[in-house]
């Protein structure tokens, strides 16, 4: 990664299965859950994103990548990256 990849808040569903799922019950079913992934945007494809939380300028490399069906995605808000608060850290 050469740092050009545009920080993003993405709404999205995702599926959602419980942790015991044998011999459940209708009312005890899972329903599908809003994810709110914040994230650098490594790909941008018609069918999909893919978004990485970390980013290793240096190496090349990222970290903890998810790529999102376009079909999940409720939204894609672009965010604008600031040097922090005013008065430092």
């Amino acid at each position: 990664p050469d740092g050009d990849y545009p920080l993003v808040l993405i709404d999205w569903t995702d599926s959602c299965e419980n942790v015991e799922n044998a011999d459940q019950l209708i009312s005890d079913l899972p329903e599908p859950e809003r994810i709110y992934q914040v994230g650098f945007m490594v790909v941008n494809d018609p069918g999909y994103v893919t978004i990485a939380g970390g980013a290793k300028i240096e190496s090349g490399t990222l970290d903890y990548a998810i790529s999102i069906p376009r079909c999940a995605i409720t939204s894609i808000r672009y965010l604008a990256v600031c040097e922090g608060p005013p008065g430092g850290v």
